[in-house]
């Protein structure tokens, strides 16, 4: 009785331990099962939807890093892109031939391909003399270029080392050793002091340097006598007293240079006109517009070409790029559309006037 009774013992602990492993396996079964439905859920929620790709607008700047033209690029595309964030403005430097080797790339475009180029009014006078008079052979058809609006106005500043009197420029002028940097011969720093020269009986060389940055250190290092360029490009050097600015061309004495003194004012062309120039003559032919526009391709869509105005316009309405242009000496001139076509083409009359001057054609 006492072996049935033990037999019987064990049946029922080998029964109940099978139970337990069972209840055990179905436990362990059940939470993989939920843990694979819960990762199958994560996976399967939906993502929160990601935002539209920005589309890219490519500005081609004609010449090199650090100069006037390529800071202004750079903040056009900056604010441009932060008032019309479905855009992303990239500005992409092709330079060569100071501004020739990117015109040349940009008239084969397609018309309505989002890029816009920075149309210089040199690049402007350059080809239509040399068309016109055969100076130089030009790789472009300024046609196939249509301004759509300003984004850069500067008055020239002729630059010198210390020391140095425009007495001293126009005397080695008319002795003929004259060097000069700002751009390549016959941009509008060249048709400016060339003309000037001219009715002095003078000429100038000019040593061509890819922008601004490069042509102010033609002067630095002492390549050339004098650099012909912008406010922005000159600011810091004549505060640091290792330039000093001679002469504005312009018809209005040009204020917001400071040196060790404090701040000095520019003699120009017409008011307050520098001494050294001779009181009776006539030197508002050297004031020639400078500075240039953001630009398309002729034939681009009108929608376009408008986008573009309004993008110019609420850009000029920045503070961040007006004051900006104010702090670096430039000089806050808008026009849109066929106002700015038409500039350019009164300019280029102005620039060949000019040219005739500087070569007595």
């Amino acid at each position: 009785m006492k072996r049935v009774f033990k037999v019987f013992f064990v049946c029922l602990m080998i029964t109940s331990l099978v139970l337990v492993m069972a209840g055990c396996q179905s436990k362990t079964e059940t939470s993989a099962s939920d843990q694979v439905a819960a990762e199958t859920t994560e996976q399967e929620a939906p993502k929160e939807p990601t935002s539209s790709k920005k589309e890219v607008v490519k500005i081609i700047c004609p010449y090199g890093v650090g100069g006037t033209a390529d800071a202004i690029a750079r903040k056009y595309a900056k604010v441009a892109g932060d008032l019309f964030p479905e855009y992303e403005f990239v500005v992409e430097n092709k330079t060569g031939g100071d501004g020739f080797v990117a015109a040349a790339y940009y008239q084969n475009i397609d018309p309505n391909a989002k890029e816009l180029f920075i149309l210089g009014y040199g690049n402007a006078y350059r080809h239509e003399i040399g068309k016109a008079y055969g100076t130089e052979q030009v790789p472009y058809d300024l046609a196939a270029f249509l301004p759509i609006a300003t984004v850069d106005d500067r008055t020239w500043i002729l630059y010198a080392k210390p020391g140095t009197t425009l007495a001293d420029v126009l005397s080695k002028a008319k002795e003929g050793s004259l060097k000069m940097s700002g751009g390549n011969p016959l941009s509008d720093p060249h048709l400016a002091l060339g003309s000037l020269i001219a009715l002095e009986d003078g000429k100038v060389t000019v040593v061509g340097y890819d922008g601004g940055a490069a042509q102010k250190q033609g002067l630095v290092s002492g390549e050339v006598d004098v650099f012909v360029g912008t406010t922005q490009a000159g600011m810091e050097d004549v505060e640091a007293g290792s330039l000093i600015a001679i002469l504005a061309f312009s018809d209005l004495t040009f204020e917001g240079f400071v040196d060790a003194s404090g701040p000095i004012s520019v003699p120009s062309l017409v008011e307050n006109k520098h001494t050294d120039l001779d009181a009776d003559k006539d030197y508002t032919g050297s004031i020639l517009p400078a500075g240039g526009f953001v630009a398309g391709r002729t034939g681009t869509d009108q929608a376009w070409a408008d986008k573009v105005v309004e993008i110019t316009k609420a850009v000029w309405n920045a503070p961040e790029y007006s004051e900006w242009i104010q702090d670096i000496g430039l000089n806050r001139f808008e026009l849109y559309g066929d106002d700015a076509v038409e500039f350019l083409d009164t300019a280029i009359v102005k620039a060949i006037n000019a040219y005739k001057l500087l070569s007595g054609k």
